[in-house]
Parts: structure tokens; C-alpha cells; sequence
């Protein structure tokens, strides 16, 4: 059984192998920085998950997938409830790492939550990411705006 610190070095080796081994651009699944805002729609189909802690926290990994192409990786952590899961997520491609907040309806599937920030293209980003949650991963859209100003 991993311990939790372990757990949190296993999500940074795969977060870390998906950023070193990522040669994928967005193409249509992003628009370019330089826009107000940028929509992504992806599938992020899961590859992994840890079994539940006693506390209800698990880990995720997903391959994004848009028009039948690899768009990027995402790791979540994540903590159930009885009626909903709160996650904190990393979006990595070529650009940079795009991060989020979101929470899961355990009955509906519907997903909610807010961008947060990011790294390189995805630097102060802020925007809202909706989807939908089935068995195998999400079906999400993520509308965000780089940062105004930080040129």
C-alpha cells in the first residue's frame, strides 16, 4: 500500500513523464493565448486510479483526447463525499500546465469547477471548466483567459 507521500511522488513521476514526453500541441482542441479567452474540449480518458485512503482521497491519471488525437495528460487529486468528489487537477502539454478545481455530482456526473492558474502559455490563467463524468473519464470543456496585463 502506498503511503500518501509516496502517492504524491507517484502523481509528480507521472505528471513529470507527461510534461518531459510531451511533443502534443493542441491544435483545434486549443486557441492561441493571444485570444480573450481559449475554449479547450477534450475526453480525458482515465489510465490509472489509486484505490480510496480511508479518508476518501484518490489519485487520477488521464490521457485528453480530441478528434481522435492525444492533446495532453492530467493528474487529480481527488477526495469523495457522499454525494460529490472535490478535485485539484493539472492539465500539462507542449504550452505549459493548466491548473483547476473542480468539483464532481457523484449521482449526476456533472462536473464543475474553476481554472486556477498554470505555468507557461497557461501562466495566471482563469476561467471555468464543466463536463460531464462517466466510468472511463470526463467529457470536458475548459473556457480560460490568460492573464491580462502580464506581458
Amino acid at each position: 500500500m502506498l503511503t500518501r507521500t509516496k502517492r504524491f511522488a507517484l502523481v509528480g513521476v507521472v505528471l513529470a513523464t507527461a510534461i518531459a514526453g510531451s511533443t502534443l500541441g493542441l491544435s483545434s482542441a486549443k486557441a492561441s493565448t493571444s485570444d480573450v479567452e481559449a475554449l479547450m474540449k477534450f475526453d480525458a480518458v482515465k489510465t490509472s486510479m489509486s484505490t480510496p485512503t480511508n479518508s476518501e482521497a484518490y489519485y487520477e491519471a488521464d490521457v485528453e483526447v480530441a478528434s481522435a488525437t492525444s492533446v495532453g495528460q492530467e493528474v487529480a487529486s481527488c477526495v469523495r463525499a457522499t454525494t460529490a468528489a472535490t478535485c485539484n487537477v493539472a492539465f500539462a502539454d507542449a504550452s505549459g500546465i493548466l491548473d483547476g478545481h473542480f468539483t464532481v455530482n457523484l449521482k449526476t456526473g456533472v462536473l464543475t469547477g474553476t481554472v486556477t492558474g498554470g505555468t507557461g502559455a497557461y501562466a495566471h490563467a482563469s476561467g471555468t471548466v464543466n463536463g460531464t463524468r462517466t466510468y472511463a473519464g470526463e467529457t470536458l470543456t475548459i473556457v480560460w483567459s490568460p492573464c491580462k496585463g502580464c506581458n
